[in-house]
């Protein structure tokens, strides 16, 4: 399993040096507006890091569903299969680095974030707008959201839990979309297609499923919910392709 994880690292390596690339180019553009003092530049660099953090973390995922897709339609597919390694191992790799990889990246961002955030304490520079946004951004998600510890770490534990989801729920969608219509053209736009409605179908069952009231109790049922759910999804997927894909 250690070989197949370090694989799937290597396949996704060059994607994840741009990003940190792009974020070092923000976090200078940001470092120069806070010591010295412009607030154009102290601006640039916080949104710039704040979506590179975004399109980092979210193209993460999108490349894993992407990678096993191009596995399974090109050549590489046999690379694959003929190695002494079942459908669940090689499944499991993918995830398992994707997860590693986004919680990675969170800590990484979140770290920086917080580094950032006590530059500006100590430069004595205004910090209300960016607490202000921070917490709209929360409200967004509950209105009974706040900025604590716990509060932030449990919304943080159901965004991985969410993520992780998504990104098996895009490989069952691949092997499915790979099993009803290998090689044809339609199949990227099926894949999507088959995507979205099982999303839809896991949202929907999910919101039927009665939970805690509190918010901190509330979004770790979620979270559980959510893995719950990828777990079930993985070994349909990996089933699948045992079943049908292997060669």
């Amino acid at each position: 399993m250690s070989k197949l994880f370090k694989y799937e690292f290597r396949k996704s390596l060059f994607s994840k040096l741009i990003f940190i690339g792009v974020t070092a180019v923000m976090e200078i553009i940001y470092l120069i507006g806070v010591f010295g003092e412009y607030e154009k530049p102290l601006v640039l660099g916080a949104v710039g890091l704040f979506f590179t953090a975004l399109a980092g973390i979210a193209f993460i995922g999108i490349e894993s569903i992407l990678i096993l897709y191009r596995d399974l339609t090109t050549k590489q597919s046999y690379m694959l299969f003929m190695t002494p390694n079942n459908s669940y191992r090689i499944l499991g790799s993918k995830a398992l680095e994707n997860a590693f990889s986004v919680l990675l990246s969170g800590i990484f961002f979140g770290g920086l974030a917080a580094l950032d955030f006590w530059l500006l304490l100590k430069n004595n520079l205004e910090l209300s707008d960016i607490i202000n946004m921070i917490t709209d951004m929360l409200h967004s998600i509950d209105p009974r959201l706040e900025i604590k510890p716990n509060v932030l770490a449990v919304l943080l534990l159901l965004l991985l839990c969410s993520w992780i989801l998504r990104i098996v729920t895009g490989y069952l969608a691949v092997v499915l979309s790979c099993t009803l219509l290998s090689g044809k053209k339609a199949s990227g736009i099926i894949s999507f297609v088959i995507y979205i409605a099982i999303s839809l179908l896991i949202g929907w069952v999910s919101d039927k499923i009665p939970g805690p009231k509190e918010v901190v109790p509330s979004l770790a049922f979620n979270s559980v919910i959510f893995l719950v759910w990828a777990i079930l999804m993985y070994f349909v997927t990996a089933w699948i392709m045992d079943k049908k894909l292997s060669v």
